[in-house]
């Protein structure tokens, strides 16, 4: 728990009629509680705060809210905190949702 793993959402054989094939889901924690954000989650994984760690951006579906989760450890074995809103002027950046 608490570490995240970017899944492989498709691997693709190079060759003439050859299927794709997905790897199993792979549920993502932050401070040892599951990630939802309802449908249609949009992941980004960088280093947000330039500390050198990569972080997770997740956009909400349901309030068009940008979540920002810390990556408190390393890039090998990441832990995730708790998320906090991404803001500008002190205020939360929405986009269209729904």
């Amino acid at each position: 728990m608490g570490r995240w793993v970017v899944p492989l959402f498709l691997v693709c054989a190079i060759g003439a009629g050859a299927a794709p094939a997905f790897a199993p889901y792979t549920a993502v924690y932050a401070s040892g509680t599951m990630i939802d954000v309802g449908y249609y989650g949009a992941p980004c994984v960088v280093d947000w705060d330039g500390d050198g760690l990569k972080d997770l951006i997740l956009g909400e579906f349901s309030y068009g809210k940008i979540r920002f989760y810390h990556n408190s450890d390393s890039n090998d074995s990441p832990v995730l905190t708790s998320f906090t809103y991404i803001q500008s002027n002190g205020a939360d950046i929405t986009l269209p949702y729904g």
